[in-house]
């Protein structure tokens, strides 16, 4: 959404006068579609309009006209566009969903009261409190002005000229003015529903043949007419909140945060336990009202949620989620609620879970979103939530989508983490993310160096900045052939994040990449931890000057006592009191400074760590956190601890980590241990997933000896073949293709 589109609140652009037998006012639907008043009309020959800023009259044809007596509107059709859409919000339809007064409502339009001179037209804005019981027999809308009324004329009605004219709610557009009760001396006016016109079928196969974009009628509570007035406050933070990314690799922190559209990615998804082939997420999702989205680490589960929050309330998603476009979406990232200790949230406490930057919302104004069937519920990460707590947040949800039916709902989660058809009674779905194909590998490639070369819009220096960008229009091209020639190196990429990984490493060292999955970590820590500041020539930061190994044994006591603890995130005071923890053993590092200043520092310089809210530190991405607790676990002696959760989810992907970080006898213990584990697992359930385990590390150990390799895949094959999509999908591709 540009910034010009952004920057108006409403659609008082759509006015124009309309100039038939009489004149009066009406609105732009579209850029040349006009609905007006049908009473205006009469047999006049020549129609036109004129748009205040529109350069003078336009001709028009008539499309439909109905009887002034029962449906008295009228459409319209300019010779040519009389607006500019891409400057005014979309047309959003309203109409009355309770009986009580609707204060702060308007009417806008072109009086004869207006009139500054002969012939010369001028606007009027009538705000007033609306009275949908009012001329409920008739079939109309009464507005009670707030001001005193205008003088009467002697040969009429001093508001002749406003009929036609839009009639709104908030952002809402609800009705068309059409006349001036008698007796209530041109204090009121009366205007037609929209919602009783489309009642009408000619109206209607009228509208939609010129129309057919024409949005769905949403309900104005006449009871809360705030609610209409918080909502683009609202719609305003969601798109500060999520329209920006930051992107792995790009040179400068501040600048590594992008517009969301230059870096998103479209997904390809996959339905379980159908023979249909794979397809772009967002043609599965437009048809799945409930869904639990499945994806791998990396995968771009987080990013989808954001790039549907800031597309949704900006009305902008692609057609096949056009159903979306302007309804109110709540972000919920479990992993901010597991750390806050929230395991049931209240619908008064969904716009708050996000933290973000909006003031209070009325009271009871999410409740009566979901009630009205407009919220879109997005839950992201339900593997955050520790194992013990999934069965409590899953009644939550389901409870919540019961007391709120019509809640259009996504779950993101691991694909493990939760158990097949956990939701299916709620009438949800299952999707898989799958992973990269080559083509999304190769256009992944090229949204990072195109954002990599806006990052050089940046520079003050523009014969730097021109060379730059030639680099990276080379390095682009060479990384895009290295992929096709290279089947080891885009086996690495299949995921969103490795591919921005090997973006940035490609970047950095010219064109020289690692071989192996824990290379590409590590690799990555040093660009993050070390030359990104070398490479700027930035020289003790905060007063801080860590090394490589320094900033790594900070973090992995970090994420250590993340995975220990079964977190995501937690508050600075706990950071600080691991960031001590460990100082007691980098000497030069305490030399410079408090633990509150080490932490600032990493926050600051590093690009692992974050605060997306006040008080809630995080890795920018859970795998970076399981590669540094693997470490941490692995140096600290602590393979035992590691085995004794191996049948626990959340912690196997530190394990499949782990191996990488082991010496020849560590790696022997740990395959040894989980062997071990699966011979002495009571039932198949237990045992699966520890066979699938010991053969990853098989796979993945620098050195195993040939008995113990295959007393791994002895104790695997003994198992096969796999009973279902869990089983199958547990064991990874890198298993799954070595069986074979």
């Amino acid at each position: 959404m540009d910034g010009a589109r952004a920057s108006l609140p409403s659609v008082e652009n759509r006015l124009v006068a309309v100039l038939g037998a009489r004149q009066g006012s009406g609105v732009l639907l579209t850029p040349e579609l006009v609905l007006t008043s049908a009473h205006l009309l009469g047999d006049h020959p020549w129609l036109s309009v004129a748009a205040p800023d529109g350069g003078g009259p336009v001709a028009c044809d008539l499309v439909w006209s109905g009887d002034p007596d029962t449906c008295d509107v009228a459409l319209l059709m300019a010779h040519r566009p009389l607006l500019f859409s891409g400057i005014v919000p979309p047309l959003r339809w309203g109409k009355c969903a309770g009986w009580q007064p609707m204060p702060r409502c308007q009417v806008l339009g072109f009086p004869q009261v207006q009139r500054y001179g002969p012939g010369e037209l001028e606007a009027v804005q009538i705000p007033g409190t609306l009275m949908p019981l009012s001329g409920r027999m008739r079939g109309r809308y009464i507005l009670h002005a707030e001001h005193h009324p205008p003088a009467p004329v002697p040969d009429g009605s001093p508001w002749a000229g406003l009929s036609g004219g839009p009639v709104f709610a908030g952002p809402l557009l609800i009705g068309i003015a059409s006349g001036d009760p008698m007796g209530w001396q041109h204090a009121s006016i009366e205007s037609v529903p929209l919602s009783a016109a489309m009642e009408d079928s000619g109206f209607r196969t009228a509208l939609l043949s010129c129309w057919p974009a024409a949005p769905a009628f949403e309900e104005a509570t006449s009871a809360y007419p705030e609610d209409l007035f918080y909502e683009p406050a609202y719609a305003k933070a969601v798109k500060a909140a999520y329209s920006r990314l930051e992107i792995f690799g790009l040179d400068e922190p501040s600048s590594g945060d992008w517009d969301l559209d230059t870096a998103y990615l479209s997904l390809e998804a996959q339905t379980p336990h159908t023979s249909s082939g794979p397809r772009r997420i967002e043609e599965l999702l437009g048809s799945r009202p409930r869904t639990v989205l499945r994806g791998e680490a990396g995968a771009g589960k987080t990013t989808l949620v954001w790039w549907l929050a800031s597309h949704t309330v900006c009305r902008t998603l692609p057609e096949q989620l056009s159903e979306l476009d302007g309804m109110v979406p709540f972000v919920v990232p479990m992993r901010s609620l597991a750390a806050r200790g929230i395991t049931s949230p209240t619908p008064s406490q969904l716009p708050k879970i996000a933290r973000l930057p909006v003031d209070k919302p009325p009271d009871g104004w999410a409740g009566r979103v979901l009630e009205a069937g407009r919220g879109l519920l997005l839950v992201d990460g339900m593997d955050e939530v520790p194992p013990p707590d999934r069965e409590l947040a899953r009644k939550w949800l389901a409870g919540l989508l019961r007391m709120y039916p019509r809640t259009r709902c996504l779950v993101t989660v691991r694909p493990l983490a939760v158990g097949n058809g956990w939701l299916e009674q709620e009438g949800f779905e299952e999707l898989r993310l799958l992973p990269l194909g080559d083509e999304d590998i190769q256009s992944f490639v090229g949204s990072w160096h195109m954002a990599a070369r806006l990052e050089c819009d940046r520079y003050g220096d523009e014969h730097w900045a021109k060379r730059q960008r030639k680099r990276l229009d080379s390095l682009e091209q060479e990384l895009g052939r290295e992929f096709r020639r290279n089947d080891v190196l885009r086996d690495l990429a299949r995921t969103p994040l490795l591919c921005a990984v090997i973006c940035a490493l490609h970047r950095a060292r010219n064109g020289f990449l690692p071989e192996t999955r824990w290379e590409l970590y590590s690799a990555a820590l040093n660009l993050m931890l070390a030359t990104r500041d070398i490479h700027r020539r930035i020289h003790q930061p905060e007063g801080i000057e860590l090394t490589v190994d320094e900033g790594r044994q900070l973090l992995q006591r970090i994420a250590v006592w993340l995975a220990r603890n079964g977190r995501a995130e937690l508050t600075r005071e706990q950071a600080m009191r691991q960031i001590a923890s460990a100082l007691r053993g980098l000497r030069r590092v305490r030399a410079q400074g408090t633990p509150q200043s080490v932490l600032m520092h990493l926050l600051n310089r590093s690009g692992l760590l974050q605060e997306r809210s006040p008080d809630a530190v995080q890795f920018i991405h859970r795998t970076f956190q399981d590669y540094l607790a693997a470490k941490e676990l692995q140096e600290s002696d602590c393979l035992d601890e590691l085995l004794l959760h191996a049948t626990e989810e959340q912690w196997q992907d530190v394990l499949r980590l782990a191996v990488g970080h082991c010496g020849r006898s560590e790696e022997r213990r740990l395959i040894g241990g989980l062997t071990a584990a699966a011979d002495a697992a009571p039932d198949r359930e237990t045992e699966w997933p520890l066979r699938a385990l010991a053969a990853h590390c098989a796979l993945n150990a620098k050195y195993i000896e040939d008995d113990q390799y295959q007393q791994v895949w002895a104790g695997l094959k003994r198992l096969l073949p796999a009973r279902d999509q869990r089983e199958l999908h547990s064991l990874g591709q890198e298993v799954a293709a070595a069986l074979h």
